[in-house]
């Protein structure tokens, strides 16, 4: 690899490295949200599926409405809080253990599983700060939030109801509140404005009413204005079942549609930073230090070309992968057993499997043109993951050496600096160090191609040659049969020709037989003359052929 190619190498992952640092290309929340929409859908079904025929079971209905949006919001906004209904972890406690419920037990049950993975389940149930609320139909809390370190943030009492909230009925969640059993009191926007406008009413109904009854009536004001303060108003109330569940599919769809623009335009933009940044190093570059003068608008124009083609490209990567996303969510939700273990798992390795996705939606397109290159570009976006968090305790190690030298003002953008730099190089030469494996992998790959198409060659050859050889075989035997079978009978008639002209002194007859015998064999220019043969008799010699 020449120097120029390492150069850009070093310069593209000291942007990604850079970017990953300050956090802009790490994944956007709306997978979670779009995650916690689908929990939202299962929860309404079930709830209109078990509720829907109750003229009170509106009040349902509202809680896992309530409960749901504020997940939703929870993600998008990173504030790590976590809102139950109580009812839901007292199923989420009954599932864990393997207990049934008492009607509706499969719905119920495959509600649960299809929202929470056995090992998100044991973290919820183990949390001793969840143990004295995790009951069904609890006479004063109905949800609870819980922060990132499992404590919790607020108990809250939800009403959605005809009449007022003021009234005696509801004064023990007011008291709760007093003795901190309870947080809040959170009702729907109908109840929430009637109160206001019952406050309002009380006002006017003091500037005209009697001096001995104005102390009366201001007291029964604070009153309400106390209890008021603790009210929070949440949406509207679904009283319709039907409407609900409508309404819930739509907000799933809503955070699928924005979950695919949100990850390809996270992408588009990481990749964007990524591109412009690299690109005007690479020009200052080549206009400083290599002396390649160019016209400033033409680099500018050459930049922002580049910024737009990739961007795009990236953009439209993204959006696929957010079409996966919805896609695991949807079977997650079919699949209801294993649904909350698919999410989760899916979840832990969405920001590995993006690289993989980039990687082969690269090759698909033919910008990656090999197999070898596609493994390098994969292992090498995974390890450039990896060390992100490497470069973290790199730079607070580098921090706490530099900070008594330096001023903690300069020692912590230095220490920032150092730690990229550092993390870029590491990967690139890991990148090489895979270069090197892959080349001597592949080296042993095309070897045992190799070999396999000559066996396949040899066994080709074997496979036409062999049933010709055989047929050959048996041609030959039976040639070999007669040859000698006549060979045998010439012989014997020979020989006894011979001994008969011996016999009878007909040397020339019996040279004559010799001669023949000898061509049975082949043997040629046995006895050129009649001397020849004459001499050969009268002599002791062996004959020799």
């Amino acid at each position: 690899m020449n120097r120029e190619t390492l150069f850009n190498e070093f310069l593209d992952e000291l942007s990604s490295q850079s970017l990953a640092r300050f956090g802009l290309n790490i994944f956007n929340n709306s997978y979670g949200a779009l995650v916690e929409s689908a929990k939202l859908t299962t929860n309404i079904s079930k709830e209109a599926k078990q509720h829907g025929k109750n003229p009170n079971g509106f009040g349902r209905l509202y809680e896992t409405m309530h409960v749901g949006k504020q997940n939703i919001q929870n993600v998008k906004n990173k504030t790590g809080f976590y809102t139950f209904t109580t009812d839901e972890l007292a199923a989420i406690d009954r599932v864990y253990r393997g207990e049934k419920f008492d009607t509706l037990n499969e719905e119920k049950t495959k509600t649960i599983t299809a929202n929470y993975s056995e090992k998100e389940m044991k973290k919820i149930i183990n949390n001793p700060n969840l143990k004295e609320i995790m009951k069904t139909n609890h006479p004063i809390v109905d949800t609870v939030s819980i922060d990132k370190n499992d404590k919790i943030i607020e108990l809250s009492q939800l009403k959605a109801i005809s009449g007022s909230i003021f009234s005696k009925e509801h004064d023990r969640y007011f008291d709760a509140i007093e003795k901190v059993k309870l947080t809040s009191v959170t009702v729907d926007e109908e109840t929430y404005n009637k109160a206001k406008l019952d406050i309002k009413k009380l006002e006017e109904k003091i500037k005209i009413a009697p001096e001995e009854k104005k102390e009366i009536l201001k007291e029964r004001l604070q009153e309400k204005q106390k209890k008021f303060n603790y009210l929070k108003k949440n949406g509207n109330n679904h009283t319709n079942p039907q409407q609900a569940v409508n309404n819930v599919i739509k907000i799933q769809i809503g955070e699928s549609i924005e979950n695919i623009y949100m990850t390809g335009s996270s992408d588009a933009i990481v990749i964007a930073l990524s591109t412009f940044a690299s690109g005007v190093i690479y020009e200052m570059r080549s206009e400083f230090i290599d002396k390649n003068h160019e016209d400033i608008k033409i680099r500018i124009e050459r930049i922002l070309k580049a910024v737009l083609k990739n961007s795009s490209e990236a953009f439209a990567r993204g959006a696929s992968f957010g079409i996966v996303d919805s896609l695991v969510v949807i079977v997650s939700q079919l699949l209801s057993k294993i649904g909350g273990h698919l999410k989760n798992l899916w979840g832990n390795l969405r920001k590995s499997v993006k690289s993989i996705w980039n990687a082969i939606c690269d090759f698909i397109s033919g910008k990656i043109k090999s197999k070898k290159e596609l493994i390098k570009i994969i292992l090498k976006s995974l390890f450039s993951s990896i060390i992100v968090a490497f470069g973290v305790i790199l730079e607070e190690k580098i921090f706490s050496f530099l900070s008594p030298i330096l001023t903690p003002l300069v020692a912590s953008p230095l220490s920032i600096a150092i730690s990229i730099f550092v993390c870029s190089f590491g990967v690139i030469a890991f990148s090489h160090t895979i270069d090197l494996t892959l080349d001597a992998f592949f080296g042993i790959c095309a070897a045992a191609e190799m070999a396999k198409k000559r066996k396949e060659e040899i066994q080709k050859i074997y496979n036409d040659i062999m049933p010709k050889m055989l047929e050959n075989q048996e041609k030959l035997k039976n040639f070999t049969n007669n040859y000698l079978y006549k060979l045998k009978i010439n012989e014997e008639t020979n020989f006894n020709g011979i001994c008969k002209s011996m016999e009878k002194d007909d040397y020339v007859l019996a040279n004559q037989y010799i001669i023949a015998f000898a061509q049975e064999f082949e043997i040629k220019g046995l006895f050129a003359t009649q001397k020849e043969f004459d001499n050969f008799m009268l002599d002791n010699k062996t004959l020799k052929i």
